[in-house]
């Protein structure tokens, strides 16, 4: 996401000779869809390496927007029906209304209102928006044609709360993006609240959530959720995309590992994976040559 970093650390042993140390962070993807690549980094001695995705690889972008004009035909056109759609409001947002813009841009996305309803959101695209210094080739190249790669007949991006609420008064078919992602706070628990029992609309999931959540249990399939202390059956479709994740694929965390001398590597310690990513990414990584890699225990101390 905007401002994200990894962190290289060189730190000196009671002899004088340096420990080069690297954190990882979040690994963002080489063909993320706005921002330019994570960068290379610096020799490091040792790695600590986030493994979300160290056991899968992302579907290609043709398949998002084949899904998501499909999703939209399906809810909107023929059901007349909402998308409502629980987005994170740096980066994720930002995405899927990229992705929209370019739809319209390219008459695919039929002519209905898209609603950014979240305050967040609103604040953080035009943050993004002010530091085009950040994207890549292919969204500048873009917005030199269209003149804004978030702004579209029909978009509508909402801060104040009776605003909101008119939204959720009004019965027209509409796209509805709102905070937050996991939908565990903000206004997207009204949103889901308002039109889970109807079965002409969807709730689209574009990303990961953790099982425990409003948005990780509908992606699990649950049947009844309880919103504001009142239970709620689900008879709207739920449909997930997972290609908007902005977590790089095993494939793409080979890719940015590649700037190493595997050789000067001493050890390489995974964290932020379940179990089978993190067992999956010690594999692929001791295959790729890298000579010792652990998985990190809460709580463990290692001497370096």
């Amino acid at each position: 996401i905007l401002g994200s970093v990894s962190i290289n650390l060189t730190l000196m042993r009671n002899n004088g000779l340096p420990v080069r140390l690297t954190f990882s962070g979040d690994i963002g993807r080489p063909g993320d869809d706005i921002l330019v690549g994570p960068d290379a980094f610096p020799q490091a001695d040792y790695i600590i390496c986030e493994s979300t995705y160290g056991d899968r690889l992302h579907s290609p972008k043709s398949d998002s927007e084949a899904q998501l004009l499909e999703i939209v035909q399906n809810t909107c056109i023929r059901n007349r029906g909402r998308i409502i759609i629980p987005a994170f409001s740096v980066g994720r947002t930002q995405e899927f209304v990229y992705l929209l813009d370019q739809l319209m841009h390219e008459k695919k996305l039929p002519h209905i209102n898209v609603y950014v309803d979240s305050p967040l959101s609103v604040q953080a695209t035009a943050i993004m928006n002010a530091h085009k210094e950040e994207f890549n080739p292919e969204i500048l190249e873009y917005i030199t044609r269209d003149g804004d790669a978030f702004n579209f007949p029909g978009l509508k991006y909402i801060s104040k709360v009776e605003d909101s609420k008119a939204i959720n008064t009004s019965e027209e078919p509409c796209i509805i993006i709102s905070a937050s992602g996991m939908a565990e706070a903000g206004r997207i628990k009204h949103h889901i609240a308002n039109n889970i029992s109807d079965r002409k609309n969807t709730i689209l999931i574009v990303g990961y959530a953790t099982p425990d959540s409003l948005a990780g249990r509908l992606r699990g399939g649950t049947e009844i959720i309880r919103v504001f202390g009142s239970e709620h059956p689900v008879l709207a479709n739920v449909e997930v995309m997972d290609n908007f994740s902005a977590h790089a694929d095993w494939k793409e965390m080979i890719q940015y590992l590649s700037c190493q001398n595997k050789e000067g590597v001493k050890e390489i310690f995974l964290v932020h994976g379940n179990e089978n990513a993190l067992g999956a990414w010690k594999s692929r990584l001791l295959n790729e040559g890298f000579k010792k890699v652990t998985i990190a225990e809460m709580l463990g101390s290692i001497e370096l």
